[in-house]
C-alpha cells in the first residue's frame, strides 16, 4: 500500500534528522532540516511562541518543460534555505475590474507587496516555539480565488493566531497553479493530466506527510481545509484520492467538488491563447512547446486583457477540467456510488456568499441574484456532499454561517458573504478595526468547533455539542444566528426546499 511506504519513509526520514531537530533543532527551533533540504524560519509577527517558516518549497519550480505539467519532486539542496519571507504567489488573472474585495475588503486578497511569479510552488507553516511531548495535529489550508488566483499570502487567513492561542497545532497553508498554469486543457496533452494545480495540491499534501514530524506535527493527524476553490479542491481530494488520502479528516467551506469546472473536449481556450503569443503550430505538441517557451507575462497579459464581446460572448476561463483522473464531470454518479475517501466530514456555507461574486454595484446586486445564486451554487451542493457521506454512514456535519461585524462589514449590504467566516475562524478579523466583545466570543467559539474536528475528526464536534447531520433531524449547524455566539441548531432542510 503507498500509505504505508510513505509511513515507512516518514519514519526514515524522522530518524534521520531526529538529533538535529530534538529540541526543535538549531536557533530555538527556528532552523529545521527536512528530508532534501534545511530551513530558517522566524519568529511570528507580534508574537513570542509562534514559528514561522514563510516559504518552503514542496516542487521544482514549473519552469520550461515544467510548465503546464505535473509537479516535480523538489531537489535536495545543500544551502539553508531562507523561508523568513513569503516566497512568489501563483500568477493570477488581475483583469482590473472592481470587486467588493478591492474596493472594500483588501484583507482577503494577497498583501500589499506581495510578489507573484511561477516559482510558487511552497508553503507555509506555523507552529509552536516551545517543543511539545506529542506530535501535534496538522492543518493543510488550501486558500481560495475562484481558481484564477489566491495564495497563502493573505492577511485575513494567516495562521499565526490558530498556534499562538491554541498551541496544539500545526497550521500550513498552501500555494498551487491557477488559471492556464494550473488548468490548461490543451489538445497536446490528451486528456491526461490536465490539471496539474490540483496535482500542485497532492503533492503538497504528500511533503507535509513525509516531513511535519521535523517540526512537531503528526503526519497520521492531517486535517485538509479549504474555502470558496479551496473547499471545491478539498472535495474533488476525496474523489482523486479515495484510496489513498494521506489526511484524515475533511473541511470544505463555501465549495464541494461540483463548483467550477468545465470538460475536456473543447480546447479551444489554450488554442486562442497560443495564437495570440505567436504559437501558430498545427501540430498540437509544437504549439504546446512554443508556449512552454514563452514568458509568463506574455501569456497572463492575453487573459488579463481578453474581452468576451469583442469575442462573440465567449468566455476565456482555465478551471478544473474533467480529466476523470483528479476531477469529473458528473459528480452525483461518484456520490451515488460512494466513490470518495471514508473520511469525516465538515462542510457549509455562508448566508449571503454572492453579495460579494455577483458584479459590483454601488448599493449592492440584486437580492433575489443572490438568494437565488447562493442556493443553487452553495447551499443545494454542500447538502448533497453532506447528505452522501451519512448514505454511507460517514460521519459529516453541516453548517449555515451568518456572522456580521463591524470590521468585516464596511457597507451594509454585504451581509454574511462570501468568505466572512474566515476571518473569525483564524482571529484574523481586527485588520479594519477592534473586535467587538460578541466578535471575540464567536471567534472563540468557531475556532474551538473547527480545531475539535481537526484534533479528532471521528467524535471532536460531536464532544463539543454538535449532532451529526441527518436530513430527518435538527442537525443543521447556524452559526452567527441574530448574533449569537453560538451554535443554533435548525431542521436539515430548513433551506433545501429548492434543491433537487
Amino acid at each position: 500500500m503507498v500509505r504505508l511506504s510513505r509511513s515507512v519513509a516518514s519514519t526514515v526520514a524522522l530518524s534521520a534528522v531526529c538529533s538535529f531537530v530534538d529540541g526543535h533543532g538549531l536557533n530555538d527551533g527556528l532552523t529545521v532540516k527536512t528530508t532534501h533540504f534545511t530551513v530558517k524560519g522566524t519568529v511570528e509577527t507580534n508574537t513570542t511562541n509562534v514559528r514561522v517558516f514563510r516559504r518552503i518549497p514542496y516542487a521544482e519550480p514549473p519552469l520550461g518543460a515544467n510548465r503546464f505539467k505535473p509537479p516535480v519532486t523538489k531537489k535536495p539542496e545543500l544551502d539553508v534555505l531562507d523561508s523568513t519571507e513569503f516566497g512568489p504567489s501563483c500568477i493570477p488573472i488581475n483583469n482590473g475590474q472592481p470587486t467588493p474585495y478591492t474596493e472594500y475588503l483588501p484583507g482577503f486578497l494577497l498583501a500589499p507587496g506581495a510578489t507573484t511569479g511561477e516559482d510558487c510552488l511552497s508553503l507555509a507553516l506555523w507552529a509552536p516555539r516551545e517543543k511539545k511531548e506529542e506530535r501535534l495535529p496538522v492543518i493543510i489550508y488550501i486558500p481560495g480565488g475562484g481558481f484564477t488566483g489566491g495564495g497563502a499570502n493573505s492577511p485575513y487567513k494567516y495562521g499565526g493566531p490558530i498556534v499562538r492561542d491554541n498551541q496544539d497545532v500545526i497550521v500550513i497553508a498552501i500555494n498551487y497553479r491557477v488559471n492556464i498554469f494550473g488548468f490548461p486543457n490543451a489538445a497536446s496533452l490528451n486528456q491526461h493530466n490536465l490539471n496539474p494545480g490540483l496535482l500542485d495540491q497532492r503533492k503538497a499534501v504528500e511533503w507535509v506527510y513525509d516531513n511535519v514530524a521535523a517540526f512537531g506535527g503528526d503526519p497520521a493527524k492531517i486535517t485538509l481545509w479549504g474555502q470558496s476553490a479551496g473547499g471545491s479542491s478539498v472535495d474533488k481530494y476525496a474523489y482523486a484520492w479515495a484510496d489513498d488520502p494521506i489526511v484524515r479528516g475533511l473541511i470544505a467551506d463555501s465549495g464541494v467538488a461540483s463548483l467550477l469546472g468545465t470538460t475536456s473536449a473543447d480546447t479551444s481556450n489554450f488554442t486562442y491563447v497560443a495564437s495570440q503569443i505567436g504559437c501558430n503550430q498545427e501540430d498540437a505538441d509544437d504549439q504546446f512547446s512554443c508556449v512552454q517557451q514563452k514568458n509568463a507575462s506574455e501569456i497572463i497579459k492575453v487573459l488579463n486583457t481578453y474581452n468576451a464581446t469583442q469575442n462573440s460572448g465567449k468566455g476565456l476561463t482555465f478551471t478544473p477540467t474533467a480529466d476523470n483522473e483528479t476531477s469529473w464531470a458528473d459528480y452525483t454518479d461518484l456520490r451515488n456510488r460512494g466513490r470518495f475517501a471514508r473520511l469525516p466530514l465538515l462542510t457549509g456555507i455562508n448566508d449571503n456568499e454572492f453579495a460579494t461574486l455577483l458584479p459590483l454595484s454601488p448599493n449592492g446586486p440584486n437580492q433575489t441574484a443572490v438568494d437565488r445564486s447562493t442556493n443553487a451554487s452553495m447551499n443545494c451542493p454542500a447538502a448533497a456532499a453532506a447528505r452522501s457521506r451519512t448514505e454511507y454512514s460517514i460521519p459529516a456535519w453541516r453548517y449555515r454561517y451568518f456572522g456580521q461585524f463591524p470590521n468585516l462589514n464596511p457597507v451594509e449590504w454585504l451581509g454574511a458573504y462570501h468568505s466572512s467566516e474566515l476571518p473569525i475562524i483564524f482571529n484574523t478579523s481586527n485588520l479594519l478595526g477592534p473586535n467587538t466583545d460578541n466578535e471575540l466570543a464567536t471567534v472563540e467559539y468557531l475556532q474551538g468547533a473547527w480545531l475539535s474536528f481537526v484534533r479528532d475528526p471521528e467524535n471532536g464536534l460531536i464532544n463539543y455539542g454538535w449532532p451529526l447531520y441527518n436530513e430527518t433531524t435538527e442537525s443543521l449547524v447556524q452559526l452567527g444566528l441574530e448574533g449569537n455566539p453560538k451554535a443554533v441548531f435548525a431542521p436539515a432542510g430548513k433551506f433545501d426546499e429548492t434543491c433537487t
